[in-house]
Order: structure tokens, then C-alpha cells, then sequence
């Protein structure tokens, strides 16, 4: 199953992936790996109900939407994935799912958290998850919306950022 995005986004589906992104990338499937989502099938069917209806939609936990993205059955299937953080993103990439490339896309501020980028806030724990990411080979950019300027996260700046904590 090709990775055509990995997002990390704390909005999970909203307008930026269903419109931006999605008309952008013209994904076969939307893939949300978070297992509190996935687990609780009122907010499963909330965030599947805002994808257009020629777009496939799988809520999974993170170890099933690994296996799912490792299984060669759907290889002409175009996938956007998304986690809500970091942490997420990082074990999907533990567990064998393909991703070369991560968009942090959208940490909002709350407590505890510093800005990296205007869009990206991160704490001590998400910015642990973005190294391990960084050390496991795949390439961080920081990309709000398509045709809007790309940051690439460098290994360097997170553990920077990191010291500030």
C-alpha cells in the first residue's frame, strides 16, 4: 500500500486533509492509525463521515493499520496517513509500515508545549517520538497545507529545541 502522505495532525480528518490535501493527492483511502479513535466507534464514525464518499476511510489501532500498510494485496491503493501525534507516527514506522517521509502538519499549542513552527508546537515527549523518527531513517518536513512552504525538521534543531525543556 503506497504512503502517498504521513501526517502527523492533532485535528485528525478535518478540511485541510479532506480538501487540501485529498484534492491535492487524489488518495484511494484516508488511514487514521490512534487507538482511542479507533476503539470508540462514536468519534470513529464522526471523523469517516467527513471524508468524501469516493474516498475510503479505515479508523484502525496503530498495529493493525501497520500490518494493513505492510499487506501487498492493496499495492494499487494510494493511502493518506494520519496520526494525532508523534508518538503514533513512530510506532507505525517501528512496526514495518512504510513511510519514508513524514508531514507534521498541525501540534497545537496547549500546556507544556513550545513552539517549533507556527503550526507546530511540541513537547519533551513529541519531540523524543520526532528523533526516533529521524533515527529510523524518515525524513521530518513541516507543511501546513500543499503549495505552502516546507521546513525540514533536521535532527540537529529537535534535539536543540529539546535543550529549551
Amino acid at each position: 500500500m503506497p504512503v502517498i502522505l504521513a501526517r502527523i495532525d492533532d485535528r485528525y480528518i478535518h478540511g485541510q486533509v479532506t480538501v487540501g490535501w485529498s484534492e491535492h493527492l487524489q488518495p484511494d483511502r484516508i488511514l487514521l492509525a490512534d487507538n482511542p479513535i479507533a476503539a470508540d466507534l462514536w468519534q470513529s464514525r464522526i471523523y469517516a463521515s467527513s471524508v468524501p464518499p469516493h474516498i475510503e476511510v479505515s479508523i484502525l489501532p496503530v498495529a493493525k493499520a501497520a500490518a494493513l500498510l505492510s499487506d501487498d494485496g492493496h499495492r494499487d491503493e494510494k493511502v493518506l496517513l494520519l496520526t494525532g501525534h508523534p508518538e503514533a507516527m513512530a510506532e507505525l514506522v517501528r512496526l514495518g509500515a512504510p513511510v519514508a517521509e513524514v508531514n507534521v502538519g498541525g501540534l497545537h499549542f496547549s500546556g507544556g508545549r513550545q513552539e517549533l513552527l507556527p503550526f507546530v508546537y511540541v513537547d519533551h515527549h513529541d519531540l523524543t517520538a520526532l528523533e526516533r523518527l529521524a533515527e529510523m531513517g524518515v525524513r521530518l518536513v513541516a507543511q501546513q497545507v500543499p503549495g505552502g512552504k516546507a521546513h525540514e525538521l533536521e535532527p540537529d534543531d529537535l534535539a536543540t529545541m529539546k535543550d529549551r525543556f
